[in-house]
């Protein structure tokens, strides 16, 4: 018997046209998964990081501005608004010949002694500048008063040096003069049963441009205010603000790190804006009572540092800050993703608040405004 022989069959044209059909829409549902789900953990690692970006960025400049004040606030009659003179290995440091480094050139080259001064637009992309002042002594915090007539080329003489030691730094100011001047405890030299203070350190000098250190005493009470120490216990006198690098920068006005530039000190990274409001005490009860812009009269830093007992007053009365800090993430999206402005301040009132205009290409990236307050503990106390 003859058999018919089996011809092998696969797949028909339609049957293959299907199967790619299918194969084709499962690639598609698959693949705009996938992108969906790497836009989300880009979207939410980008988030992260512009979060924990900010938790350092408030910590950082909450300490600073915590601290402001510190060593010298309980003698700020004499100290606050003071012109600082200082020298460092016989070379005069403040007031300065030169412009500061960017992103401060816009700031004074000649500082004046504040807990906390805000220079208002004076940063990269006209952001504000902090400047920031506090003493580290650790061992004696209470301004001492000179002996009347005892100030010499390089010494001068306090009731008690009690607590005070070699390489202590000692800032002078005398009530009705317009300049302090930073000293430095001699190398030898230990506190105790001796009243004199001998000065002889990298930072002693008798004479600072035409400011002599015998001279003081000629005016009015000097006060003697211990700040810190050269070789621990350093105190800040520092500026901080936004570099052109989307950078927080800080700025060591008196080099205490050793050198003989002015090192520009990174912070944080991805940082875009830094503004900063004043909260006041109107009153003398020594409670925050309004917010006030530091860019308007007579709040601007040349308001401050005008050297007038109204400035010295208005100093005083500076009892808190509130910041606000921009912050952006690295890397753009593909689309926007951010509005066309972020609003700063927005409870306060509208003159107080401040506009951040985005365009086209800053939209893509993810921001985050970030607001804190700061009380000045140390000029709360005063």
């Amino acid at each position: 018997m003859r058999t018919r022989p089996v011809r092998p069959r696969g797949f028909t044209l339609v049957e293959l046209l299907v199967a790619v059909a299918l194969g084709m829409l499962i690639t598609v549902a698959v693949s705009a998964m996938l992108v969906r789900q790497e836009g989300a953990r880009r979207s939410l690692t980008s988030t992260n990081d512009v979060l924990l970006n900010g938790a350092h960025v408030a910590h950082l400049v909450d300490r600073m501005l915590r601290g402001a004040g510190s060593g010298f606030s309980q003698a700020w009659q004499s100290a606050y608004g003071c012109r600082l003179a200082v020298a460092r290995g016989g070379t005069q440091l403040l007031p300065r010949g030169s412009d500061w480094p960017a992103p401060f050139a816009a700031v004074s080259r000649s500082p004046r002694l504040a807990p906390v001064l805000v220079h208002s637009g004076a940063g990269a992309g006209g952001s504000d500048v902090l400047a920031v002042a506090s003493g580290n002594s650790g061992l004696a915090e209470a301004p001492l008063r000179a002996l009347a007539g005892s100030a010499t080329v390089n010494s001068v003489r306090v009731p008690a040096t009690v607590g005070l030691r070699a390489n202590d730094l000692i800032l002078l100011a005398e009530a009705g003069r317009a300049d302090c001047m930073l000293q430095q405890a001699a190398t030898g030299f230990a506190g105790g049963a001796t009243q004199q203070i001998d000065f002889g350190a990298d930072y002693s000098a008798g004479t600072i441009g035409t400011l002599n250190l015998a001279d003081f005493g000629g005016v009015g009470d000097v006060s003697v205010l211990p700040m810190g120490n050269g070789a621990g216990n350093i105190p800040q006198v520092l500026l901080m603000g936004i570099g052109a690098d989307r950078t927080l920068v800080a700025l060591d006005m008196l080099r205490l790190a050793g050198g003989a530039d002015d090192p520009v000190t990174p912070l944080a990274d991805g940082v875009v804006e830094l503004r900063a409001r004043y909260g006041i005490d109107t009153n003398n009860d020594r409670i925050v009572d309004q917010w006030v812009d530091p860019a308007a009269s007579p709040w601007r830093a040349a308001d401050l540092m005008d050297g007038s007992a109204g400035a010295q007053a208005n100093l005083y009365r500076i009892l808190a800050v509130r910041v606000a800090v921009v912050l952006r993430n690295a890397t753009a999206d593909r689309a926007a993703v951010t509005g066309a402005s972020l609003l700063l301040f927005p409870d306060l009132d509208a003159a107080l608040q401040h506009t951040r205009a985005l365009d086209a290409t800053e939209q893509r990236f993810r921001h985050r405004v970030l607001e804190f307050t700061v009380p000045l503990r140390n000029v709360m106390l005063i």
